[in-house]
C-alpha cells in the first residue's frame, strides 16, 4: 500500500473514531447538564474530567486530520476533504462523504450542548450573586 493510501485510510478511520467520540461526548454533556441541575458537584467533576478527556481526543484527532491534509496537499479544509473523497470509488466516496457530514452534525449538536450548559452555568452563578447579594450592583436594588 502506498503512503497516499495509507494517509487516506489513517483520515476514513480517524472520522470514523471521531463520530464514536462525539456521541459520547453528547451523553457526557448531557450528564453534565443534569450534574449542574442537580448541583450533584462530585458526579460533576467526574463528567467534566471525562469531557475534557474527549476534547483531547478530539483536539490531537484534528489535528492529525490537518496533518494529513497538508501531507497530501490539499487545502486544510472541508473542501481539501472532498478532494481526497474525490479519490475513493463510488460507494467508498458516498460512504465518507456521508460520515464527514454526520460527523459535522453531531459536532454542531455538540456545541449547541455546550453553550446551553455554559448558559445554564451563567444563570445558576447569576441567582447566586443575587441570592447571596454580592453582586456588582447589589446596593442599588430596592
Amino acid at each position: 500500500m502506498s503512503t497516499k493510501q495509507e494517509q487516506v485510510k489513517t483520515l476514513l478511520q480517524g472520522i470514523r473514531e471521531d463520530d464514536s467520540v462525539y456521541d459520547a461526548l453528547r451523553a457526557l454533556l448531557e450528564q453534565q447538564r443534569l450534574c449542574m441541575i442537580r448541583r450533584n458537584c462530585e458526579a460533576l467533576l467526574a463528567v467534566n474530567e471525562t469531557i475534557q478527556q474527549h476534547y483531547a481526543q478530539l483536539s490531537a484527532s484534528s489535528q492529525q486530520r490537518s496533518s494529513i491534509l497538508h501531507v497530501l496537499g490539499v487545502s486544510l479544509n472541508r473542501t481539501g476533504l472532498e478532494h481526497i473523497f474525490s479519490w475513493l470509488p463510488g460507494p467508498h466516496q458516498r460512504a465518507a462523504q456521508s460520515r464527514w457530514r454526520s460527523l459535522e452534525q453531531k459536532a454542531e449538536r455538540c456545541k449547541i450542548y455546550n453553550e446551553k450548559n455554559g448558559e445554564l452555568l451563567i444563570r445558576q452563578y447569576e441567582f447566586i450573586q443575587s441570592f447571596l447579594g454580592t453582586g456588582p450592583d447589589f446596593i442599588y436594588h430596592p
